[in-house]
């Protein structure tokens, strides 16, 4: 079993070059894979400019939906290194106008209208496209390239700019990087070994025609496609191609046409025909799934686990072959504040091998020594049983390996995803047509870009 992991492991890394970018190719270019990470769209102003330090005195404001530990240490750590100034953190929920993120998203928004927003600004379901547009957020590139210590020695430098938009400016920088992969079931490709030989792609879509057709082609009577409820199922298929639907960049809408309509028609049918499984007896019936959706730590070792029964686990990507890290695991700074500098030495803190080491960071670090202190954390802890036959340096190399292929970042605006879900779910109950959902989602989609 261990030389069949080995197999797999060297058949990843094969299939990870193909979609990483490797190699600044023309025909990656004009595919239009996000892959130059490089700071080579910087004025000559930049070049030449120094940052100076600024005076470590002042108050930072933060802003986020809740507190995290991790964020809470950091704060009183820097104000233990630098007793002049004071680190405030404003956590919405818990407060007394906490709400829903609807209730959030408007709390910051009077906020930032008034001029009365934080420093910092946590990424908790904001619409970021929106607030970058309006000038919200600060263009982060020329501290990212005035800050020498921010380098591929240091850091996973296409994790910390994966939201470096095509003019070159950066509104966002993540902390963490979290994203979702999907592998297959082992048992069932041992049944199929001519499917397992066309396994070469990583966009959802893909991965779920292989899914099928390893259903299709089973004697087993409880075997199901994947374990996702069909709104989850349609919001992958929609993500997978969500730019031939909304160019949010110009502002256009293709969603009431035959691909959307056939797009979620095809997973109401999938649902009544109970592939995702959702009747199953968990205890007292043996089952498989097709395919597994599984977040980044758990999927990588039970890639590697002989026990687990997981094959050719990879990063899920988009039809273009970009892989993208969750929005949700970044912060912005405020165009409006008057203490950016003070702010970006916070910002600094936070991404510090100091800070990113620590156990409350819940996620792969973007600073590499946190990104091995967190390896060494969750395969601790999934081998804690003591029947793992997992190897670490193993676990390490596959993780690393992912984290290079990671050259987007999804930051859609959460209000066109509530939009979607809202219609999508009245098509699911039977409340409306597969039509009516498309043309609905058409005029609010091209309303909300219009306000």
């Amino acid at each position: 079993m261990r030389k069949k992991a080995t197999t797999i492991w060297a058949l990843l890394l094969c299939i990870s070059c193909f979609f990483c970018g490797c190699g600044q190719n023309e025909e990656n270019v004009q595919q239009g894979q996000k892959q130059d990470y490089s700071t080579s769209n910087e004025t000559e102003e930049q070049e030449t400019e120094s940052y100076v330090k600024p005076e470590m005195k002042g108050e930072i404001t933060i802003s986020c939906f809740y507190e995290e530990e991790f964020l809470t240490a950091a704060a009183e750590q820097f104000m233990k290194l630098y007793p002049e100034v004071t680190v405030t953190i404003n956590a919405y929920d818990g407060t007394s106008e906490s709400g829903s993120v609807e209730d959030y998203q408007t709390y910051l928004n009077t906020k930032i209208m008034t001029g009365k927003a934080e420093d910092i600004i946590f990424n908790s379901f904001l619409p970021v496209t929106k607030y970058s547009e309006m000038g919200a957020f600060e263009d982060l590139s020329r501290y990212i390239s005035l800050t020498p210590e921010l380098n591929d020695e240091n850091y996973f430098m296409n994790v910390l700019q994966s939201a470096k938009e095509e003019s070159g400016k950066i509104y966002l920088i993540p902390y963490m990087a979290k994203y979702d992969v999907i592998g297959f079931s082992e048992e069932l490709l041992s049944e199929n070994p001519e499917v397992e030989k066309n396994i070469q792609s990583a966009s959802f879509s893909e991965r779920m025609d292989i899914a099928k057709a390893l259903i299709q082609n089973t004697g087993k009577s409880n075997a199901y496609l994947i374990q996702l409820n069909e709104l989850s199922y349609a919001d992958y298929l929609i993500e997978d191609a969500f730019h031939e639907f909304v160019d949010v960049e110009n502002k256009k809408v293709n969603i009431n046409s035959a691909a959307y309509i056939n797009l979620i028609k095809e997973v109401k049918e999938l649902s009544e025909s109970n592939a995702f499984g959702s009747n199953i007896d968990f205890y007292n019936t043996e089952y498989y799934y097709a395919a597994t959706c599984d977040y980044d730590v758990q999927a990588a070792f039970y890639e590697l686990d002989t026990q687990a029964g997981m094959a050719y686990s990879m990063p899920l990507a988009d039809k273009e072959g970009n892989v993208a890290i969750n929005a949700n695991a970044c912060l912005a700074l405020n165009s409006a504040s008057d203490n950016k500098d003070l702010a970006w030495e916070f910002i600094k803190y936070l991404l510090s091998e100091e800070v990113q080491s620590q156990p409350s960071v819940h996620g792969l670090a973007v600073n590499r020594k946190g990104f091995e202190a967190a390896v060494k954390r969750y395969y601790n802890y999934y081998t804690d049983s003591g029947n793992s036959t997992v190897d670490q340096e193993e676990y390490r190399e596959l993780l690393e390996n992912w984290m290079e292929q990671i050259n987007d970042c999804d930051t859609v605006d959460t209000d066109i995803w509530t939009l979607i879900e809202e219609e999508n779910v009245k098509f699911f109950q039977g409340d409306q047509t597969a039509q009516d959902t498309a043309s609905i989602l058409q005029r609010k989609i091209e309303q909300y870009f219009n306000e």
